[in-house]
């Protein structure tokens, strides 16, 4: 009898041989119909090592279940996005501020929050736009803790600016020229949100965009008082 190649001669299996389940079962379906074909075509007198294709039985069964545990993750992963999604959400109209330094010019108006660790007499602010070019600059007193700072939008020459990107510098010493610390604030209300690799970005306005760990505070605008549809009689 033609003797038959054996079991052991069938390519490797790896989980990089294969791009899903479908495949796998495609594989291990011919392997079945090669290990049945050799077992009704073995020499009773040499039979067929068990353990041979029980290895191979063992390997598919291996690659099964780490494509499984796979698409398992996926859809966890994907149930994951899905719920930090939904509950940022719950920011959609709602006034939040958080660290940061460049914020949209709009109208001829650009709000900052400045905080300084100590009184700071003797501030510099430095306004950019988005190209980095400085285009205005201001000497400025600055108290300890938190300082609203709005910039008209107009150069340091009055030239009035165009609306969009423009980004804040804050250089603080205290009454002896000495550096003191200072962080600066970005605030607006949340109009949308999206997920950017994986994690929810909150929008302010069309362009700002704001990560959930640089939110400092969180405020729900009042409710507008109800209309008033009394007529005169």
């Amino acid at each position: 009898m033609a003797g038959l190649n054996g079991v052991t001669s069938a390519p490797p299996i790896t989980a990089q041989s294969y791009s899903g389940g479908a495949q796998i079962a495609d594989n291990f379906q011919s392997f079945l119909q090669l290990l049945t074909t050799q077992l009704q075509n073995q020499n009773p007198l040499d039979p067929l090592d068990t353990n041979q294709f029980t290895q191979q039985l063992v390997q598919f069964a291996g690659v099964e279940q780490q494509i499984s545990t796979n698409s398992t993750l996926a859809a966890l992963l994907q149930v994951m996005d899905t719920s930090r999604l939904t509950g940022a959400v719950d920011y959609i109209g709602k006034q939040i501020t958080a660290e940061g330094a460049t914020t949209v010019l709009d109208e001829q108006s650009a709000v900052w929050n400045i905080n300084v660790g100590s009184e700071a007499p003797q501030t510099t602010i430095v306004v950019s736009d988005a190209a980095g070019n400085q285009v205005y600059t201001q000497d400025i007193n600055l108290t300890k803790g938190n300082n609203v700072y709005a910039w008209q939008g107009k150069s340091s020459s009055g030239q009035v600016m165009p609306d969009g990107f423009y980004t804040i510098q804050v250089v603080a010493r205290d009454a002896k020229g000495q550096p003191v610390t200072a962080t600066t604030d970005i605030q607006g209300k949340v109009t949308g949100v999206e997920l950017e690799n994986g994690e929810p970005v909150l929008k302010i306005g069309d362009t700002i965009r704001v990560k959930l760990a640089n939110i400092k505070s969180v405020v729900t605008p009042p409710a507008a008082p109800p209309a008033d549809d009394s007529s005169d009689t």
